[in-house]
């Protein structure tokens, strides 16, 4: 399960406040099964490097045709601050496997954030990692951070990710017909914004059964 990673260009790519007397975020969050953590340069492996030529990544995602190398997500590891700009990883408790990676930026001038997630592993995809997470990601971010506002895109055509994201309170705001250049042939994709509010995911939370509150 994947969220279009791309800057959304109607004002959703956050410029990064200087930050550099902050130390960085050391972020924790669990779940029953599942642990999002801060990712490491020692994180970086050639089973990551994988995800990213995985065929149905690249579909939903919209990248282009590569092969990465574990150098390539060592590289990639180090554009992020760890301050604003975070890359956490999705990890098993029990097994310890690397599932999957979410990156949040963070602006704090307008206590909003923007999420990007990819479930790397093929075997996790639709298998409610996704879901079991949403909770303690989404209280951390509002709750324990105190922001906002959260942000979203996903491309028209990434339906297990529109799905969850309006059956767990987002709202859709703007569909931009033609806005994405596919990478394999060129043609223009459709593009959906998303927001969800801290009151109006206070709301949906208070409205679900005690199976999505763990």
């Amino acid at each position: 399960m994947v969220i279009q990673i791309p800057k959304v260009p109607d004002g959703r790519a956050m410029p990064v406040p200087r930050q550099s007397i902050i130390p960085p975020k050391i972020v924790s969050i669990r779940s029953e099964k599942y642990l999002v953590r801060t990712i490491a340069a020692d994180d970086a492996s050639d089973r990551w490097a994988g995800w990213m030529g995985d065929p149905e990544a690249m579909h939903m995602l919209n990248l282009p045709a590569r092969t990465w190398t574990k150098a390539d997500v060592v590289g990639y590891i180090k554009t992020f601050d760890q301050r604003s700009v975070l890359l956490l990883g999705i990890f098993e408790k029990s097994s310890g496997a690397h599932l999957g990676i979410l990156t949040v930026d963070i602006n704090q001038a307008t206590s909003q954030f923007l999420v990007n997630m990819l479930i790397g592993e093929p075997g996790y995809r639709r298998k409610g990692v996704t879901w079991e997470i949403t909770v303690p990601f989404r209280d951390y971010f509002f709750e324990t951070l105190g922001l906002e506002v959260a942000l979203a895109s996903a491309l028209v055509r990434n339906t297990p990710i529109t799905e969850y994201l309006l059956k767990t309170g987002w709202k859709l705001d703007q569909t931009l017909e033609r806005n994405a250049k596919s990478n394999p042939d060129g043609g223009m994709l459709d593009l959906c914004l998303f927001s969800l509010s801290r009151e109006a995911w206070r709301d949906w939370k208070k409205s679900q059964p005690r199976r999505h509150k763990a």
